[in-house]
C-alpha cells in the first residue's frame, strides 16, 4: 500500500510542478513579491500532504496574528517540514541560502525567483543589510523560516543549533517565533523516498525580539533559549 501511495505521490508532485508551477513561476517574474509562485507552493504542499494521508494539527497559530514580519525557528526532521510550513502559512516562507548556491545554473535562478534570501557567510553584515533593505522595500512580506540544525535529523532527536543563520537574523531586529514539529519524520524520514500517512503536530510559541547589537555570549543565550523551548515542546508533543 505504501509503495502504491508513494508512486501516486511522486507523480502528483511532478505533475503540479510541470502544469502549475512553471506557469505560476512565469507569472511571478514581474511581481516583486512573487505572489503567484507562493500561492502555488501552498497548493502543492496541500496536495502532497493529502495524497500522503497526513493530518496536520496546529496549536498556537494565533501567536503570530498582528505580526507584520517574523522568523519561524523550527526543528528539522523531514522534507515534509517544508510542506507543513507552506500549508500552515498558506504560502512559501522565505528561506536562507548561502550565496554559492545561487551560482548553480537554473537552480540559482529558481532560488532567486522564490525569493530565497542570499547570505554571504564570510560577510554576515551584508546579509543583514540586504534583509533590512528588502523589508523596507516590501519585497519580503511573508514569514522567514529557518531550521537551525542545518540538516534533517536522522533519529528525530533535536541536534545542536548552528550559529550563522540565527546570528544574521538576530541582527535584523525581527521577532522570533519558536515552532516544534512532530510527525513529519514518520511521513518521510531522512534517507527514504517512500511516503506513508502520519499525524503531524505543530506547536507555535510566543514571539520575542532577541534585540540587535548582541554580543557573542548574548546570542549564545538566545540560541540556548530557542533550543530548550523546541526540545521541551517536542517531548510534550
Amino acid at each position: 500500500m505504501d509503495s502504491l501511495r508513494s508512486i501516486i505521490w511522486w507523480i502528483t508532485a511532478a505533475a503540479i510542478v510541470v502544469f502549475l508551477g512553471i506557469p505560476l513561476a512565469i507569472l511571478s517574474i514581474p511581481d516583486p513579491q512573487r505572489r503567484p509562485i507562493s500561492w502555488g507552493a501552498y497548493i502543492w504542499s496541500w496536495a502532497l500532504l493529502k495524497v500522503a494521508g497526513c493530518k496536520v494539527e496546529v496549536e498556537g497559530r494565533e501567536k503570530t496574528e498582528g505580526l507584520r514580519q517574523f522568523v519561524l525557528v523550527g526543528n528539522h526532521q523531514s522534507y515534509f517540514d517544508i510542506f507543513t510550513l507552506c500549508y500552515i502559512i498558506k504560502g512559501a516562507p522565505h528561506f536562507l541560502a548561502k550565496k554559492e548556491l545561487f551560482r548553480i545554473p537554473v537552480f540559482g535562478q529558481l532560488l532567486s525567483l522564490a525569493r530565497v534570501l542570499k547570505i554571504d557567510r564570510q560577510h554576515p553584515e551584508l546579509a543583514v543589510k540586504t534583509i533590512k533593505e528588502s523589508l523596507e522595500k516590501g519585497i519580503i512580506r511573508r514569514p522567514i523560516a529557518i531550521f537551525p540544525e542545518g540538516t534533517r535529523s536522522p533519529t528525530g532527536e533535536l541536534q545542536p543549533f548552528r550559529k550563522k543563520g540565527l546570528n544574521i537574523l538576530m541582527d535584523t531586529g525581527i521577532p522570533f517565533v519558536p515552532m516544534a514539529m512532530k510527525g513529519t519524520r514518520e511521513a518521510m524520514p531522512k534517507g527514504r523516498f517512500t511516503v506513508r500517512p502520519a499525524r503531524i503536530r505543530v506547536k507555535i510559541g510566543e514571539p520575542f525580539v532577541p534585540g540587535t547589537g548582541l554580543s557573542g555570549e548574548e546570542k549564545d543565550r538566545v540560541r540556548a533559549r530557542l533550543w530548550e523551548w523546541i526540545h521541551t515542546h517536542l517531548e510534550a508533543l
